[in-house]
């Protein structure tokens, strides 16, 4: 993760689920362009439609990564990551 983007790594939390005071997760695996952006987002799990839609646009418009290099240099990759949604971090 590149450490300036590191602050919008937290997608909002959807008003839906906090009006019903939902918590949950979305596990996703991102393509990670040579530029460190994000080019894909795959679900693997979520615990709502809401969850999953707030994280896969938050990852393509803001998440930054260091793109992944072979021999100096940088090469598209994938990674699985979990974001999880709780009522007491709003």
């Amino acid at each position: 993760i590149d450490p300036r983007y590191r602050s919008s790594l937290r997608p909002p939390y959807p008003a839906s689920e906090q009006r019903n005071e939902r918590e949950g997760s979305v596990r996703l695996r991102v393509t990670i362009g040579t530029d460190g952006r994000v080019k894909a987002a795959e679900q693997l799990s979520a615990t709502s439609d809401a969850f999953w839609e707030t994280t896969r646009a938050q990852a393509l418009r803001h998440w930054r990564f260091r793109p992944a290099t072979v021999d100096g240099q940088p090469v598209e990759s994938q990674k699985v990551m979990t974001v999880t949604f709780r009522l007491s971090d709003l």
